[in-house]
């Protein structure tokens, strides 16, 4: 009966130990983290040039660096082209800025910081699109 306390009390610092926040460095940079809330996996996820790589339905990449990134109504101002059930799926057009305007006239440059960017089917009409929105 003495094993039972410590094994209360172990259990409870393993519970305690995975419920902790990420603990993560002064950021020089701007690092991003894809969350893949597609429903399918993804292959071949490239985004602004990095090599973020495959994403498993619901599953989260590691943080990506970036020098520079925007953001636009929350939409990531990025290029992005993946597949996903062996189709090509590029960045909707709310990733990109306003049609008919230079740029993204509403957009902002991001802080030095650690972000998290949801990734979803876009209901754009005429292709194959998705949305990579900044999650707060």
């Amino acid at each position: 009966m003495k094993i039972f306390p410590f094994i209360l009390a172990l259990a409870s610092l393993l519970l305690a130990a995975g419920c902790q926040k990420e603990e993560l460095p002064p950021a020089d940079a701007i690092y991003v983290k894809f969350v893949n809330k597609t429903g399918s996996a993804i292959e071949g996820l490239t985004v602004s040039r990095e090599d973020v790589g495959d994403l498993s339905k619901g599953k989260s990449s590691d943080y990506i660096r970036y020098e520079a990134q925007g953001k636009q109504f929350n939409y990531a101002l990025i290029d992005a082209v993946c597949t996903m059930n062996g189709k090509r799926y590029f960045r909707s057009s709310a990733c990109s800025g306003i049609c008919g305007t230079p740029s993204a006239p509403n957009g902002v440059w991001l802080e030095k910081g650690y972000y998290k960017v949801v990734i979803a089917k876009s209901p754009e009409l005429g292709g194959n699109y998705l949305d990579f929105r900044h999650s707060e």
